[in-house]
């Protein structure tokens, strides 16, 4: 075997990075330490020019500090964590007056103008990283020793999941931004050690299934039911779930559980929600006496899931009905579509269950075609045929298409038999299979209100400090889908923050009817600040059944209705304007004592519970 390159490299990189300034580095260190030894750390920086020609700049580093176990990780991870590669290190211990000490000499190359400002400019910050980075505590080591464990774990999933795992999207899962980073990442080591290399690489790969088909084949929900054995608790009973984050919340997943086998005892539970707005939980749990679910009882819980699914469906139908049937729903949905379409030059497909039943599911299949051609009519009679192909799928409504500036819209209505087709997934993949047949590429509108929805709710939160995230969340899915799109971010929080008002005076007072309000300002380019939106908060018994007189009072005006769900009340946010101005304080106020009076029309009816 020819060793000579080798040698030869060595020699090169020791030109690179020579002894004799490694050894000078150590005695400035070891020097400045001698002079102030009071401080804890010692930590040096320089640059100068590498023995090659050309000759490169090279950043140097010395760290010196009291020896702890992880103290070459903690400084290398500095490094990391802004962006630098290293490219040479050496760490040893020092002996002095009976204390170990710990030294690391750190260098980076600088080949360049651009990079050689950069680290000029972060040079400072480094430093200081690195003299915080360099202190060892029984803390810090705790934190490293617990992450050099999880990263031994992480490394034997891996290795798993790529002998088990031959997809293309691989690097989805395994990459730098990938699945099983952001899965070790959220998870403690004890829940990590509890479980085998192979049920967190099943998890692993499960939550990336998920997501892709709920990305792909539309608005449904993926679940999984299965029992799991731990190394030091027993074998748990698990629930994993994912599906758009409008459609299910964790304490719809933990009520459901609860309904089906009482008194349950919750393990673990975990959630979290894609950019694209894909949520996914995840629940580990054992019976009243401590056992696994037997399997033989897995279907209970996985009607009950679907049961929990459809009735949600159903009560979206009932509540889109009562504002004004699907005619409103398609209001506020076309200006969307007709402006994306317009924008993107693209067909936009929007799909929405519109009514549910045991036997059937009605959909209604909203289409934008931007530019459109003489043959386009002649298209949507070929998709109509299209979908009556399909076994289980029927049209029983076409709207003539309507013209918006330059685009054309039409509607559809298709019935699919849950006889013949099974379940909303295989119903989604059959609608969008026919209209790319037939109309060709095209965005799926809903996925793509899911990424913008998903980003919202982020910049909402970080808005709203101080209030819990899951509150937030079934707040903020509770206002009205496409308004929540099209508002500004403004607009939203004073929505969440209304209702947070009302949930807290719910807490004291069972009154049947309570109304709160709130004028909306938008700041014009001069800073004066003008009402942009006007608020009305209203909560009321479920028993009341003043919905309709309350839509009533407001049928002048233009509203958006937004509802939150209390087991004892029900809480309705109503956005309201005129000729798309807000209304003056005194109309408000009016409103507001209007639909007051209509408490005390009921009161006798249904006395105060603390009365």
């Amino acid at each position: 075997m020819n060793q000579e390159p080798y040698f030869s490299e060595l020699a090169r990189l020791r030109k690179t990075f020579p002894e004799e300034v490694q050894q000078t580095l150590i005695v400035q260190l070891l020097q400045q330490w001698s002079d102030s030894r009071g401080k804890k750390q010692v930590v040096s920086c320089t640059y100068l020019d590498s023995q090659p020609a050309p000759p490169i700049q090279i950043g140097w580093f010395g760290i010196l500090t009291q020896d702890w176990p992880g103290l070459s990780n903690a400084c290398i991870g500095v490094f990391h964590e802004m962006g630098w590669n290293i490219d040479f290190v050496v760490a040893f211990q020092f002996p002095q007056d009976e204390i170990s000490l710990g030294i690391a000499l750190i260098a980076i190359k600088l080949p360049t103008e651009n990079e050689l400002q950069a680290f000029q400019v972060q040079k400072d910050i480094i430093q200081k990283k690195l003299e915080h980075a360099a202190i060892g505590t029984g803390a810090k080591v705790y934190l490293l020793r617990e992450e050099i464990r999880k990263l031994e774990i992480y490394s034997e999933v891996i290795a798993w999941i790529e002998s088990h795992y031959q997809k293309e999207d691989l690097e989805a899962i395994t990459g730098p931004n990938g699945e099983a980073v952001q899965y070790f990442a959220a998870r403690s080591r004890d829940y990590i050690e509890n479980r085998s290399i192979e049920e967190i690489a099943r998890q692993i790969l499960r939550n990336h299934t998920f997501i892709k088909t709920v990305r792909e084949s539309g608005p449904h929900i993926q679940l999984d039911i299965s029992n799991m054995p731990t190394k030091t608790e027993g074998i748990f009973t698990t629930v994993t779930l994912a599906g758009p984050a409008q459609m299910l919340h964790l304490e719809d997943c933990l009520k459901t559980i609860e309904l089906t086998f009482p008194h349950f005892i919750l393990k673990h539970n975990r959630e979290f929600t894609t950019k694209e707005g894909i949520s996914v939980y995840r629940i580990e749990f054992v019976d009243s006496r401590g056992m696994p679910i037997p399997e033989s009882e897995h279907e209970k819980l996985r009607n009950a899931f679907k049961t929990l699914v459809l009735n949600k469906q159903r009560e979206r139908a009932q509540w889109i009905e009562t504002i004004g049937g699907f005619e409103h729903y398609a209001r506020a949905i076309i200006p969307l579509l007709v402006r994306e379409a317009q924008h993107s030059n693209k067909i936009q497909v929007y799909q929405s269950v519109f009514q549910t039943t045991e036997l059937f599911i009605d959909f209604k299949v909203i289409v934008a075609i931007p530019n459109p051609v003489e043959q386009c009519r002649r298209l949507i009679t070929q998709l109509v045929r299209a979908f009556e192909a399909v076994e289980g799928l029927k049209t029983f409504g076409l709207r003539p298409p309507k013209s918006f500036e330059n685009t054309e819209v039409f509607i559809i209505d298709l019935r699919a038999d849950l006889s013949v087709l099974e379940n909303v997934e295989t119903i989604y993949k059959h609608v969008k299979t026919s209209i790319r047949k037939i109309l060709g590429d095209f965005r799926d509108f809903d996925e793509g209100m899911r990424t913008l929805d998903a980003e919202k709710f982020r910049s909402v939160c970080r808005m709203m400090n101080g209030i819990d995230k899951s509150l937030i969340r079934e707040i903020y899915y509770s206002i009205e889908d496409f308004f929540r799109v099209s508002a500004s971010i403004e607009e939203i929080t004073a929505h969440i923050r209304l209702a947070v008002d009302m949930l807290l005076c719910l807490e004291k007072s069972s009154q049947p009817l309570q109304v709160l309000t709130h004028q909306v300002y938008s700041r014009t380019l001069n800073g004066k600040e003008i009402p942009k939106s006007s608020l009305l908060c209203i909560a009321y018994s479920l028993k009341t059944g003043i919905l309709e007189k309350i839509i009533e009072l407001l049928e002048n005006y233009e509203i958006v209705l937004s509802r939150l769900e209390r087991p004892s009340a029900n809480i309705l946010i109503c956005r309201i304007t005129d000729k798309e101005k807000a209304l003056p304080d005194e109309k408000l106020e009016a409103l507001a004592k209007q639909i007051q009076n209509l408490a005390k029309q009921i009161a006798d009816v249904y006395p105060s519970q603390k009365e």
